[in-house]
């Protein structure tokens, strides 16, 4: 899924609750989900869940996909039509206080996350990263980086798409998670020297 050209109010206004975003992450991650896989997997309960849900479907955020019987009720599955990432002029829409939440939501969960993994030897692997630079750029070249992380997600999306493809077929998967933290250091004076050029 491609990042959308822009956001409009209701849009943003649906991502506003911390449990929404959490909900669209999910479905995002998982291609599609019911609010009852859902309230498990968030550890909320069903009717909070299930309301924020009807929430971000009746925003365009999420799309019912189908439904299925289940003793005597039946369960709605959806999948998110909004972007898996926002790209720069996205980001620039929405208020401070959505983006410094949503930033936080999504690095407590990185570090959780890799810490876990990392913990169980999942950065032996070869083709395994844990990488970090320090760059001194001017804004155009802020600009150029920033265009180059967002084209490295929407390629990552492709390689997804085709490994779909490929997993039909009963193809084994691992999951991996990429994860780009590209910020202005907070004390430019105390950061380390920049890292040096690459041999």
């Amino acid at each position: 899924m491609s990042a959308a050209p822009s956001l409009d109010e209701s849009l943003i206004k649906a991502l506003a609750h911390p449990l929404r975003w959490r909900i669209v992450e999910a479905v995002v991650e998982r291609g599609e989900a019911s609010p009852v896989q859902l309230a498990r997997l968030l550890d909320e309960p069903l009717a909070t869940v299930s309301h924020h849900t009807r929430v971000l479907r009746d925003h365009g955020c999420i799309e019912l996909t189908r439904t299925e019987p289940r003793r005597g009720a039946v369960e709605h599955y959806y999948r998110a039509v909004m972007p898996a990432f926002f790209d720069d002029e996205q980001w620039r829409q929405m208020p401070v206080m959505l983006r410094r939440g949503i930033a936080g939501q999504i690095f407590r969960r990185i570090v959780e996350e890799a810490a876990a993994a990392g913990a169980l030897g999942a950065f032996d692997a070869p083709g395994a990263h844990v990488d970090r630079m320090v760059l001194e750029l001017d804004d155009a070249g802020w600009e150029e980086l920033s265009a180059l992380l967002t084209d490295v997600l929407k390629r990552a999306q492709a390689i997804q798409e085709r490994s779909d493809v490929r997993r039909s077929d009963g193809a084994p998967a691992r999951t991996s998670e990429v994860a780009f933290l590209h910020f202005e250091m907070a004390d430019a004076d105390a950061a380390p020297r920049r890292s040096p050029p690459l041999p």
